[in-house]
């Protein structure tokens, strides 16, 4: 049984309009011009970025990057012994949640050809679905149902594959639901087995269970950490990463997806390196970005030194129709059933262009 890890940055949730840091500053003024009174308290937060201005005059900053702006207020707070103002986490939940689509509805009783609305009819929100439920290994089916019960001809049914050969962990640098999201509206169309949800809480040495660990917190919890380099100050994370750190020394292939390795996250390099130590048997690391200056593949290059390490520029929805074309295969439409046990294929053949 092969383990692999998928660490996901902004450019994974970046195709349904979540903003990412570069994009973060301009897409909260949008939010706050459409409703001033609403979003009265970015105003603090546009003040403070105002008073920021005078550090240009002296160092290189980029002002329209959230995290370098937040890590800048953080370093002084911190150093004054408190931490970053309400209102600027509110600021950063209150964007995220507005830009984050929540999943629609799958619908109720599926058409005829069912199996190319597993997901519904939203095009890219779809390939979400097929990626949470090929790491879940989850399979779909059609079956007869008891009319007399249920007032419709068919039932729908989502359950995981016996034994799969290849089991998942996600670990997201986003504070984003946009995974659970797409759990829970499978969870209400199919019926199941059991309950289709990510393991947020614990590890699971078996792997039964499919992690997702938010590095940064998350907008379902109380606390979120903000993006800024004094992440190790916030003790509320710190079990979700001992879970990450016992997620990658098991890890047979790690895959970043949507994540260009900036600079000011040594942190996640550091996280590699720990892990790596009492990693046994890691056969491949392999990274998937748009990266149009090239940066990001230097960032990569220089840091890999492992042989099996390979550089894809290419985008998250190019990797995820790859995935549906090979579900949506011919073959794999039989007897009422369609297997989504088809990342791997998906994987290579992605690589292979």
């Amino acid at each position: 049984m092969d383990k692999v890890v998928y660490i996901v940055g902004a450019g994974f949730s970046a195709p349904l309009g979540v903003p990412t840091m570069g994009n973060f500053l301009f897409k909260s003024k949008d939010l706050y011009f459409s409703d001033v009174e609403k979003y009265k308290h970015f105003e603090q937060v546009f003040n403070v970025i105002n008073r920021l201005s005078v550090t240009k005059n002296y160092y290189d900053s980029d002002l329209f990057n959230i995290e370098e702006i937040l890590s800048v207020i953080e370093m002084n707070q911190f150093l004054d012994g408190s931490r970053l103002d309400v209102d600027f986490i509110d600021y950063i939940k209150d964007v995220i949640r507005h830009y984050t689509p929540e999943y629609p509805s799958i619908g109720g009783n599926l058409p005829g050809n069912w199996e190319e609305w597993l997901f519904g009819k939203s095009q890219t929100l779809s390939l979400y679905g097929y990626f949470v439920s090929s790491l879940m290994g989850l399979k779909f089916e059609r079956r007869k149902s008891n009319k007399i019960v249920t007032m419709r001809a068919f039932d729908f049914t989502a359950n995981k594959e016996v034994q799969p050969e290849t089991r998942y962990s996600v670990l997201s640098l986003n504070y984003d639901m946009v995974l659970e999201n797409v759990a829970e509206a499978i969870n209400d169309q199919y019926i199941s087995e059991s309950e289709i949800k990510f393991n947020k809480d614990s590890y699971d040495s078996t792997w039964d269970s499919t992690h997702l660990s938010k590095l940064h917190g998350c907008l379902s919890n109380a606390e979120i950490v903000p993006p800024t380099w004094a992440k190790g100050t916030h003790e509320s994370i710190v079990p979700i990463w001992k879970n990450a750190f016992s997620i990658l020394r098991q890890a047979n292939h790690i895959r970043f997806v949507g994540y260009s390795l900036p600079v000011a996250d040594s942190y996640i390099k550091y996280l590699l390196k720990a892990s790596v130590i009492e990693a046994p048997h890691l056969k491949s690391i392999d990274v998937i970005c748009l990266d149009g200056d090239g940066a990001a593949k230097s960032r990569y290059d220089d840091f890999f030194e492992f042989s099996n390490y390979r550089f894809k520029n290419g985008s998250v929805i190019d990797y995820l129709n790859e995935l549906k074309e090979q579900v949506n295969m011919i073959e794999n439409r039989k007897q009422n059933c369609v297997s989504t046990a088809y990342l791997e294929a998906a994987h290579e053949e992605f690589f292979k262009d």
